[in-house]
């Protein structure tokens, strides 16, 4: 199969429009057309509904997207190693992670681990959390650094712990519990909350759940947001209650949002540097030698 037509059909899924794919990719709309009716033709099942505007992909289109999207980060991982051999003759090591929290927990050892390792390039990128592991797994990241609730549950996936904290109350300055030091379980579920869409934080998502029921109460969640910036919105919005890492660095929101401690709560987590107990890549075993050193 020529990777090609993988790259086309994933721009297609996500352009939905033979238009917008053939400008991203600067060919013409009969090239985008001819390389999915092969793909089409090769698995003998239709992949897209032409018949819909926008175009969308069918059942069997689906399936194939979520693998494509596997097969070109593996290539673009298999490229970049091959790119970085012939540009400076080092090694990579290839880390991905998925909040700012888990890259602010890494950055005090990389300056250290690279007066050390010169020999070795790092590479870094930010993935969805509920992703983390799969992308271990399938050998397109050689280390993650994420939230153990990802990375525990897989027998495969060996880990380093490098931060403990406790989620904190993300509070607005409208909000009636803004002045207070700490918030206790009661005050904090009598309000209604928002929290992190699962799709995006995976197992984390039903974690927080699991330990609101284990503090004694049920959550009222009464919205899910994308990312954490769509969160910090409906925070001051709707006067949500969020919850965010105690180390989490608000920055210029820090007038707006404060993150308050809640008194004997169940909602803690675990900053792990994770890793495929298989993953032959030698630049990989200093890395968590350094690491393991560090902490």
């Amino acid at each position: 199969m020529n990777i090609g037509k993988i790259k086309y059909f994933i721009d297609l899924v996500e352009c939905r429009s033979f238009t917008e794919t053939a400008r991203k990719n600067f060919v013409s709309q009969t090239t985008v057309s001819q390389q999915i009716a092969a793909l089409e033709n090769e698995f003998g099942l239709q992949l897209i509904d032409r018949k819909q505007i926008p175009i969308e992909p069918t059942k069997a289109g689906w399936l194939l997207y979520g693998e494509a999207l596997i097969l070109w980060k593996q290539y673009g991982h298999m490229k970049a190693g091959m790119e970085n051999i012939r540009q400076y003759g080092l090694p990579l090591l290839t880390i991905e992670y998925a909040a700012t929290t888990d890259i602010q927990s890494l950055l005090g050892l990389i300056p250290d681990f690279k007066e050390h390792h010169p020999d070795i390039r790092l590479e870094i990128n930010k993935v969805l959390l509920k992703d983390v592991a799969e992308y271990l797994q399938k050998g397109i990241y050689d280390a993650a650094v994420a939230f153990d609730s990802e990375l525990k549950t897989k027998a495969d996936i060996s880990t380093v712990t490098l931060y403990r904290g406790r989620y904190c109350a993300a509070v607005s300055r409208h909000h009636p519990l803004f002045g207070h030091h700490s918030i206790s379980k009661e005050e904090l579920y009598a309000h209604p909350l928002v929290l992190l869409n699962p799709g995006v934080i995976g197992n984390s998502y039903h974690l927080m759940i699991q330990h609101a029921v284990e503090d004694g109460y049920q959550p009222n969640i009464v919205r899910t947001a994308d990312d954490v910036e769509t969160e910090m919105f409906y925070i001051i919005t709707e006067k949500l209650i969020g919850f965010f890492p105690d180390n989490y660095q608000l920055a210029h929101m820090a007038e707006e949002i404060r993150l308050i401690p809640i008194d004997d709560s169940r909602h803690t987590f675990t900053i792990e540097v994770g890793y495929l107990k298989t993953n032959p890549n030698p630049a990989l075993l200093p890395f968590l030698q350094h690491v393991r050193h560090w902490i």
